[in-house]
């Protein structure tokens, strides 16, 4: 047993009264057999030293799953739920096994087909309602000493805040560093408190983690390009220009002409790598279907070749601010539009509208408005 599970058992004891948290009895031999029977695999061994000291029960944020097939919050119902909507077998060594439901409405789950060996199942939190994945805790111990981190802090059942969300993917990230998702949540709080440079730094560190969210590199590189680190958006441009499936390119929520776009942005910090960054402008041809993108990618490419002035952006955004005689004072509007939500990173980079300001002005100021949660 690890360190993290006897500190979550040891907290549960100390705070019997605690309200909103229930205690079951131990499961069974028998119970946690007939799991293991069902799915056809032992439990992980740390999940299964739990159950035996509790089997299941309400905890301060969320629910522990029992074994045993009774009740709606029994892991093999939950399973069962899971099977019917990803339609396989609960036996497939591929299916999710969950053991966990989050007052947000995931589902915490083990990912079975990451290998043979239980005790190795890295855990995923699925949202039922979209069927979103993602790596969450690379072992239960991660699991069970950030839930512990959670608790003890002093922000648990506080107001939720901007700097309390930076402190929980902190506490995060001390706990599992090499986990993405943990280092995006740094990366997004500190995008809204604007800290533009420590947020690339997150964003980068996320993008490096195996797997990492595909988006990651995207934000860096949109940051990279208006802070004019040439750097780091190669960095963050090698990885997403990297040839993937059309699924991939949805998860990096942007596409190769978007890309081909803020590549033309930070070119000229690119100068030293031109056959390099001439190479990439191919790939992002060849993973177009498009013609027409193509041929704004093979534009990009030439001005990259002949240092000339880049095209107009694929896909023009003039959903910003509209010009003001006072540059200042547009500047100001802008900044003003970007705390509330309503200009982007995408719009400081290519609207065509801000051409004036991009030759006098620093942009990338504007990433230092802060951007609470309302």
């Amino acid at each position: 047993m690890h360190r993290g599970v006897q500190d979550f058992i040891a907290w549960i004891e100390k705070h019997p009264h605690l309200g909103g948290l229930t205690r079951s009895p131990p499961a069974t031999a028998v119970e946690l057999a007939l799991v293991e029977e069902r799915i056809a695999a032992p439990l992980p061994a740390d999940l299964r030293f739990m159950l035996s000291r509790y089997n299941g029960g309400e905890l301060p944020s969320g629910q522990l799953l029992s074994a045993g097939e009774t009740g709606p919050e029994s892991m093999l119902a939950v399973a069962d739920e899971l099977a019917e909507r990803l339609q396989t077998p609960v036996r497939d060594p591929d299916l999710l096994f969950p053991f966990y439901r989050s007052d947000d409405g995931g589902i915490l789950a083990f990912d079975r087909s990451a290998g043979p060996v239980a005790d190795t199942w890295p855990i995923i939190d699925y949202y039922l309602e979209s069927g979103e994945q993602r790596l969450v805790h690379r072992t239960f111990d991660g699991f069970c000493r950030l839930r512990v981190a959670e608790w003890s802090s002093k922000d648990f059942g506080a107001e939720f805040t901007l700097a309390s969300y930076l402190r929980s993917g902190e506490r995060h990230v001390a706990i599992e560093p090499d986990v993405s998702i943990a280092h995006a949540t740094v990366a997004h709080a500190l995008r809204r408190a604007g800290r533009p440079e420590d947020s690339l730094r997150a964003y980068l560190e996320a993008a490096r983690c195996v797997p990492a969210q595909a988006w990651c590199d995207w934000e860096a590189l949109k940051l990279a390009s208006l802070l004019g680190d040439g750097r780091a958006a190669w960095e963050a441009l090698v990885r997403l220009a990297a040839r993937a499936p059309k699924t991939r390119w949805h998860q990096r929520e942007t596409t190769p002409a978007l890309v081909a776009d803020v590549l033309a942005v930070i070119a000229a910090r690119l100068s030293s790598r031109r056959e390099r960054v001439l190479r990439l402008c191919d790939q992002l041809m060849e993973q177009s279907d498009v013609e027409r993108e193509k041929q704004h990618i093979a534009g990009v490419r030439t001005s990259i070749l002949t240092d000339a002035p880049a095209p107009l952006p694929f896909s023009p955004r003039n959903h910003g601010i509209p010009p003001q005689p006072d540059h200042t004072l547009w500047l100001k509007s802008i900044s003003d539009a970007y705390g509330k939500g309503k200009v982007r990173d995408e719009d400081l980079l290519l609207d065509p509208s801000y051409a004036p300001l991009r030759s006098g002005f620093a942009l990338a100021d504007v990433l230092r408005v802060p951007r609470a949660f309302s």
